[in-house]
């Protein structure tokens, strides 16, 4: 009995099939692989049943049937036994795969010999690659090597056929480059708001960045979101800033949105949205000047960013107007709790700097 209670603790998943502990139905795991037994004591010895699965290992299971007694020593043997064969497949396995890794590379750097840099790890686990676009914006793929090839990062917006593996790395560089090619007329709107208008976020933009927030002037941004394969749309726009000076882009927006024209050139549909014949440039200080924070910068920890995020709450006291991180806020408010009240998902209290009612989402 104590050698059928040490069974099930060594092969928890293993089930008795009666009382007497003497049948046992279950999973053996090997190697990452489950076997399926029934196992059984037959005049005085461990009987397994052999399935299909088992069938390759037929051979050992008769002669360890001959020379052990006992289940719990019976079943040691035979995950040993498999565990000791499969082993060897496994390694012979990812050799052959391995010398293909090697073979598939060197043909794939000889044949794409355009490509801006091609490095593979030193333990094939991945391959990272940069190329050129047309307009020569230099783009980063890594490729990961598991048993196949995987696009494991990448700076290109996600799509799903960037999440199918595949057995070959030029079918997944070239799905790359597809997307690349798909990507010109967005990253072409891009790059034009980097070099005509004062971006504020983000600092360093990326392929992937879809988003510009854009600065009008010291009070008022707008977040632009774009479709990066359907640059053509109505891209998001979120204005951020006092709302006395917000609302009236709103209304612009709403009166002209209906007027929209996919045909024409997205950017300066943008411009004719918002009424504006082009975007402020970003302003320069005078040798000399100082001031106590920049445009931006939240009153409380006076940086531009937290956790690479800008501020994005504005105090509704006109006389204020001073603009907050959320955690900066949160934290503020939830150290006077005795000042401060939670509605549903929002905290309500005192500005930091003008003591008027502010809110603040709970981040």
């Amino acid at each position: 009995m104590n050698e059928a209670i040490q069974l099930l603790l060594k092969f928890p998943s293993l089930l008795p099939r009666n009382g007497q502990l003497t049948e046992f139905d279950g999973y053996l795991n090997i190697n990452r692989t489950d076997y399926e037994i029934h196992l059984s004591q037959v005049n005085g010895k461990p009987f397994l049943e052999i399935n299909e699965k088992l069938s390759t290992f037929r051979q050992d299971i008769d002669h360890l049937s001959d020379i052990y007694t006992n289940p719990l020593n019976f079943l040691d043997a035979l995950s040993e036994t498999i565990s000791s064969k499969t082993s060897s497949a496994i390694k012979k396995n990812l050799a052959d795969f391995y010398r293909q890794v090697l073979t598939e590379y060197a043909e794939f750097r000889e044949f794409y010999i355009n490509l801006h840099s091609c490095v593979i790890t030193p333990d094939l686990s991945e391959v990272s690659i940069t190329t050129l676009d047309e307009c020569d914006r230099q783009h980063a793929l890594t490729v990961a090597i598991d048993c196949t090839f995987k696009i494991a990062r990448h700076d290109l917006p996600d799509r799903d056929d960037f999440a199918k593996p595949s057995a070959s790395l030029s079918v997944l560089y070239e799905t790359f480059v597809k997307a690349i090619e798909e990507l010109q007329p967005y990253l072409y709107l891009m790059d034009r708001f980097d070099s005509a208008a004062w971006v504020l976020d983000p600092e360093t933009p990326k392929p992937k960045d879809c988003y510009r927030r854009i600065a009008f002037d010291s009070s008022i941004s707008v977040v632009i979101t774009v479709d990066p394969w359907k640059p053509d749309g109505i891209p998001s726009l979120q204005f951020l800033g006092p709302e006395r000076l917000t609302n009236s882009f709103r209304s612009k927006v709403s009166s002209n949105v209906e007027n929209w024209d996919y045909k024409a050139d997205t950017f300066d549909e943008i411009l004719r949205l918002l009424e504006m014949e082009h975007f402020p440039p970003k302003p320069t200080l005078d040798r000399g000047e100082v001031v106590l924070f920049s445009t931006g910068e939240c009153c409380i920890c006076f940086s531009s960013r937290l956790n690479q995020k800008l501020p994005e709450i504005v105090c509704t006291n006109p006389s204020c107007e001073q603009v907050f991180h959320v955690e900066c806020l949160y934290q503020w408010l939830v150290s006077i709790a005795a000042k401060t009240r939670q509605t549903f998902n929002e905290l309500h209290g005192e500005c930091p700097n003008c003591e008027k009612h502010i809110s603040c989402p709970l981040p």
